[in-house]
C-alpha cells in the first residue's frame, strides 16, 4: 500500500501537467484564416434579375443600377460614370467580375466571370432573346455570340465566350433609340 499512495500521487501530478499544457494550448490566440483570394461579396441579386429587370422598363433598370451599386460599392470616375470590380457572387452562385455604368448614355455593362458559366441558351429563353447573326469583328476575329432583346424602351445585349459559346461573359444593357 505504501507504494500505490508516492505512485497515485505521480499519476495525478502527471495529469494535472498534461491537462495545464492542453489548457495553455487552447488558450493561446487562433491565428487568423488566410484570406481567400479574391474575396467575394454576396448580395440577395440574381443574375436572373439582371437580365429581366432592365426589360421591365426604366424603373427596374435603375434597380439594376442600385444593386449592382450596393454588390460593386461602385468608384466615381468622372461626370456620371461609375466602376466596380469584383468578383462578387451571386445568391444563385454565379459569380460578376465587374460592373461599368454611364449615367448620361444610360448604358451598363456588367462582367459575368465564364468559370460560373451562365448557359447562353437559358439566359437567351428568359429575356426573350434571339441570336444576332454577326460573331466576328471587322477583322475576321471571334468575340463570341450575342444574343438581343428589347423591351419598354431599353435593349439587353448578351455575350458568350468566344470560339465554345459555352458561357455567357457579359451582359450590356442600353436605351434604345428614339
Amino acid at each position: 500500500m505504501r507504494m500505490i499512495a508516492p505512485v497515485l500521487a505521480l499519476a495525478l501530478i502527471m495529469l494535472q501537467a498534461c491537462s495545464a499544457v492542453g489548457l495553455s494550448k487552447n488558450k493561446r490566440p487562433q491565428s487568423p484564416a488566410p484570406a481567400a483570394t479574391p474575396s467575394l461579396r454576396t448580395d440577395p441579386v440574381t443574375i436572373e434579375n439582371l437580365l429581366r429587370w432592365p426589360l421591365e422598363g426604366a424603373a427596374s433598370k435603375e434597380k439594376v443600377i442600385q444593386a449592382l451599386d450596393r454588390l460593386f460599392q461602385m468608384k466615381h470616375l468622372r461626370a456620371s460614370q461609375f466602376a466596380g470590380q469584383g468578383p462578387v457572387r451571386l445568391t444563385d452562385g454565379h459569380i460578376l467580375s465587374f460592373a461599368y455604368i454611364r449615367k448620361l448614355s444610360g448604358e451598363i455593362d456588367i462582367g459575368v466571370d465564364p468559370d460560373s458559366c451562365v448557359a447562353p441558351d437559358w439566359a437567351a429563353a428568359i429575356t426573350g432573346a434571339s441570336l444576332n447573326p454577326v460573331y466576328q469583328d471587322a477583322h475576321g476575329v471571334d468575340r463570341g455570340k450575342q444574343y438581343d432583346a428589347s423591351g419598354n424602351g431599353i435593349a439587353v445585349r448578351i455575350n458568350t465566350t468566344p470560339v465554345t459559346y459555352r458561357c455567357v461573359t457579359a451582359i450590356h444593357i442600353y436605351p434604345l433609340p428614339k
